[in-house]
């Protein structure tokens, strides 16, 4: 009975000396925190810009929309001074529209759009559009698509 006893006893010991030890530090029992238990506040995380991420579509790099991957695209006679592609034609093509923490980088810009409408991610001097014909990643349906005396291209690294 004494050695039962005995073990049980070792093994609280052994369980309150490791609930002791390796702790955060701070000095206060139990393993809280200053603030009552919970962890100390922080600022809020940072956002992360959407500025387009390279991926392959149909075998070669584009351009793609960092948060759902679908392809992007330029109109070759647009130009971020007068974008060609406004009105109605909007809804088919809609704009990558930059995000608040959207920073210009490597060859990409953030321009006002020649409408007023919004701003919108530039690269190389051409406005980037997805495609309302392209249901998911991998795609582009939007190729080649003639337009106002111009046609559609995938957006693609040089």
């Amino acid at each position: 009975m004494f050695g039962k006893w005995f073990g049980i006893a070792a093994a609280a010991g052994t369980m309150a000396l490791a609930a002791c030890g390796g702790g955060s530090g701070n000095g206060l029992v139990g393993g809280g925190t200053a603030y009552g238990g919970n962890p100390p506040p922080t600022s809020p995380p940072q956002g992360k810009s959407n500025i387009p991420i390279t991926q392959q579509v149909a075998g070669n790099p584009a351009f793609v929309n960092a948060s759902n991957s679908h392809t992007l695209y330029f109109l070759d006679v647009d130009t971020p001074a007068g974008g060609t592609c406004t009105g109605g034609c909007l809804s088919v093509w809609p704009p990558m529209v930059p995000n608040a923490q959207a920073r210009s980088k490597g060859g990409f810009t953030i321009v006002n759009r020649s409408d007023g409408s919004s701003k919108q991610w530039d690269f190389k001097n051409h406005p980037l559009y997805m495609y309302s014909g392209d249901s998911g990643p991998d795609q582009n349906n939007g190729e080649g698509i003639p337009l106002a005396g111009g046609h559609w291209h995938v957006a693609r690294p040089n």
